[in-house]
């Protein structure tokens, strides 16, 4: 081929790195890796910030189906975000037999199924390595690198948003509220946070892995999501006392019996694992396997050039799929509405707990507390209760071991039903 002609529809952030590694690197892959990949149009709707971009001869527009209609294009490059233009822009390329390359997770968390059988059908493949994890290369660590395993469970961090304001509350001791504006002023978070910090964002993520992983579809609906709005710094507080980092987690085990487990929550993490020091917005995934053991990807999950450089990782793998006739060397037929997987309810996992109770300083609170739980099955592993200064209400932390969810929730609610219960319960699971 003379060229491999590519696309790109959005050039914000992303798409601007995209313009700037393809323009730095269009030598090296011709010459060393044989492959002429050109970046041959983009489009953007603010066709201004195309002046700023090394977009050698690339035709720039602000109308997304002049990349579509084009029929050199090989490749279209999707980096506009959403589920509403965003989708129809790629069933038109799809239909217009285009490879896509997106980095757009809720895309391919909620319209997978639908996305890839257009693909199929019209002979080309859809690549999503920066949609989870940004620089990290989950994608292909899932789909290729562990496909000989069984995979037993993941640990993730995936929201740099959220990894960011539960790093600065436990370094700093702020608040959350205070925490969260600074990480919009360093536009670490967006104006509307909520995606993030309501688990959001990272229940898209590891609905996409687990689907990957187990072979099969996850809805995103299936995922049990829970953010990190409601940690307190006496939340933070507490887990350095008790020897643990509270970390937004997201969580895939193997099926038990009730189902894979696919959820996201806020989790206390021991300091000596390998999870509690990642910092900031840095991203790390935790895979254990049978036959691989133990992994551990690390990097920025984030960022202009490092998730442009997961993109320009995909042009690369279609790049050489076209070159050799393999077009839809990945198969993705099992990420299928017939083929999903059943998630189990939250309700049935089996963990560890810290509870946070909020209770009047007066005898008996203590023992009707211990009476309860244990009535349900739960057993004490250790308790802070600090002296009361007033009549006001204080603080019993409770350390549990191993119970079922069912039975803490039903302990839990009925505890909050009783006079000497001041407000509604802090809940934190535990992970080893």
């Amino acid at each position: 081929m003379n060229a491999i002609n590519i696309g790109l529809v959005g050039a914000g952030t992303i798409g601007g790195g995209v313009v700037k590694i393809l323009s730095a690197q269009a030598r090296f892959f011709d010459e060393k890796l044989g492959l002429p990949v050109k970046l041959t149009r983009i489009a953007d709707k603010n066709i201004a910030v195309l002046k700023t971009l090394p977009v050698g001869s690339a035709i720039c527009s602000d109308n997304a189906d002049d990349v579509i209609n084009d029929p050199s294009i090989n490749i279209v490059i999707e980096l506009v975000g959403g589920t509403g233009f965003a989708k129809a822009l790629v069933l038109k390329a799809l239909a217009a037999k285009k490879h896509v390359i997106t980095a757009n997770k809720a895309l391919i968390s909620e319209f997978g199924p639908e996305l890839f059988a257009a693909a199929e059908a019209n002979g080309v493949s859809i690549y999503f390595e920066a949609a989870v994890g940004g620089t990290m290369p989950t994608i292909k660590t899932a789909r290729e690198a562990l496909v000989g395993n069984e995979i037993q469970s993941v640990q993730t961090i995936t929201n740099g948003t959220c990894n960011y304001i539960l790093t600065k509350m436990t370094q700093e001791g702020l608040p959350f509220d205070e925490v969260l504006k600074a990480a919009q002023a360093h536009g670490y978070a967006e104006a509307d946070p909520t995606l993030d910090v309501g688990g959001g964002d990272t229940a898209h993520k590891v609905s996409i892995m687990a689907s990957l992983l187990f072979g099969g579809f996850v809805p995103y609906e299936s995922v049990y999501k829970e953010g990190i709005t409601t940690i307190t710094d006496d939340d933070i507080d507490y887990a350095k006392k008790l020897g643990y980092a509270i970390k937004l987690l997201g969580v895939i085990k193997k099926d038990s019996g009730s189902g894979i487990e696919v959820r996201v929550h806020p989790v206390m993490l021991k300091n000596d694992h390998i999870l509690a020091s990642v910092n900031d917005v840095f991203n790390a995934m935790a895979i254990e396997g049978d036959y691989c053991g133990k992994i551990l990807l690390y990097g920025r999950g984030a960022g202009e050039l490092p998730t442009a450089s997961a993109v320009i990782s995909d042009v690369i793998d279609v790049a050489r799929n076209i070159v050799t006739g393999n077009p839809i060397r990945i198969p993705m037929g099992y990420y299928s509405i017939a083929n999903e997987l059943k998630v189990a309810p939250i309700d049935g996992i089996s963990t560890r707990y810290y509870l946070r109770f909020t209770v009047l300083d007066r005898p008996n609170v203590l023992a009707a507390i211990a009476s309860e739980l244990g009535h349900n099955g739960i057993s004490i592993a250790s308790v802070i209760q600090l002296e009361s200064k007033s009549d006001e209400a204080v603080p019993v932390v409770i350390v549990t071991h191993t119970a079922k969810e069912s039975n803490l929730q039903t302990a839990v609610k009925k505890l909050e039903g009783m006079d000497f219960s001041k407000a509604k319960t802090q809940i934190i699971r535990i992970e080893d």
